[in-house]
């Protein structure tokens, strides 16, 4: 009886912890709506929330193969800012038609010698992604003094929201189908649960641990080219905070920090709605930027205190 007792228990408890990053991104919505005057639910606040929040949730969802598979990707702000630089400069000088595919190709570089640095020379990957996050960013204000790094006028017809959800909606869909329905997501997942037992079952664990690092390099350059777009340009700010805020919203979306079996693709896009709602919010209230920190801070640690499993260190989702 006591084990039954036990089971529902810890069966009520996993349902509420798969909960709670939908249900935080409801009451928040909720709670500005009514306190704003209106303010927070008008067309126009919201089409910003998710031009804000677009980038942050492409970055997350490639990010989120990476975490899978137990590993944390520092690389994405420095990254962001050498693939926009790189998209701008090598675009001006051949065609600015090719600055997508640029700023993609120069984002799995990253990526690639992300991996390399921590399966090779065996680095700590998140030490890997420091390295390459500092000589991104190097380059890239090296690079800001000498060339022009505005929008071309042809591509000002994208800074509109319908481009932003799109690009979201593309990424999403194609990372849910590699990450649930190919050997790329469920060996990630098979690595972050137990990588011994993926070696020993026949996974080619750094085979798969790269095409991760890959696949998030492509999603950076992805977000660098909508960084890009949304800014006019690249600038000192270019992809400023892109790491600390995926990991923030993967984290409120309620993705394990040790990867494994919980890892879902849906993160990326919960927790990082809510993040910029939250923050959108706070400054509709008038609240003062410093404290807006504050309270970003209490409400991360609130969310991992009550989703972390104790015992194991693991988020649940």
């Amino acid at each position: 009886m006591c084990k039954k007792l036990t089971a529902i228990g810890h069966n009520w408890k996993g349902i509420l912890k798969q909960t709670v990053p939908f249900l935080g991104l409801i009451v928040l919505v909720i709670l500005f709506g009514l306190t704003t005057k209106g303010r927070f639910l008008t067309i126009r606040n919201l089409t910003n929330i998710v031009s804000q929040a677009a980038i942050t949730m492409v970055a997350a969802i490639g990010c989120s193969f990476v975490m899978a598979h137990n590993n944390l990707d520092f690389s994405l702000g420095g990254a962001c800012a050498l693939c926009a630089v790189a998209g701008i400069v090598i675009g001006g000088f051949t065609s600015y038609a090719l600055m997508l595919p640029i700023c993609i190709i120069t984002g799995m570089l990253c990526g690639l010698a992300t991996a390399v640095l921590h399966i090779k020379a065996r680095i700590p990957a998140f030490m890997a992604g420091l390295c390459i996050m500092f000589l991104g960013r190097g380059v890239a204000q090296g690079t800001y003094q000498t060339f022009p790094m505005s929008l071309p006028k042809e591509f000002k017809v994208l800074q509109n929201v319908w481009f932003y959800l799109g690009v979201v909606v593309f990424v999403f869909v194609v990372a849910y189908i590699l990450f649930e329905y190919t050997k790329i997501g469920k060996y990630n997942k098979l690595i972050g649960s137990n990588p011994a037992c993926a070696a020993l079952s026949g996974v080619k664990v750094n085979k798969y641990k790269t095409i991760a690092f890959l696949i998030s390099g492509c999603t950076v350059g992805i977000a660098a080219f909508m960084t890009i777009i949304r800014g006019g340009g690249v600038g000192v700010s270019t992809g400023s905070s892109l790491e600390t805020n995926v990991l923030l919203a993967l984290t409120l979306g309620g993705l394990p920090l040790t990867g494994g079996s919980g890892t879902k693709v849906r993160s990326a896009i919960l927790g990082g709605m809510t993040l910029f709602i939250l923050n959108n919010g706070l400054q509709l209230w008038g609240m003062d930027p410093s404290l807006i920190y504050i309270v970003k801070g209490i409400v991360f640690l609130g969310v991992v205190y009550i989703s972390i499993e104790r015992g194991s260190g693991r988020v649940m989702t």
